[in-house]
């Protein structure tokens, strides 16, 4: 998955490096196209980041014995120290 995920990065810059050369060759502007680009790469890296968070999340509680919604106690003690 991680390589497919910076394939997916390569390919969008070679993408977005190619249009804006010829569209800068032909005399059009580019920054909303690649400011659109960088959003669509930043949407991207943002949801891999949760997918990753969610695999961390479920390998951690797996080691414990814990369910995808349970918290471990020693999450419930930090939560209950940081509220005091």
């Amino acid at each position: 998955r991680t390589n497919s995920f910076w394939t997916t990065v390569e390919q969008l810059a070679c993408i977005t490096v190619n249009t804006c050369r010829v569209a800068l060759s032909q005399g059009q502007e580019t920054l909303t196209f690649e400011r659109d680009q960088i959003q669509r790469l930043k949407d991207k890296c943002e949801h891999y980041l949760r997918v990753l968070d969610e695999e961390r999340e479920l390998a951690l509680n797996r080691g414990n014995g814990l369910k995808p919604s349970e918290k471990s106690c020693e999450e419930i003690s930090h939560t209950t120290s940081e509220k005091q």
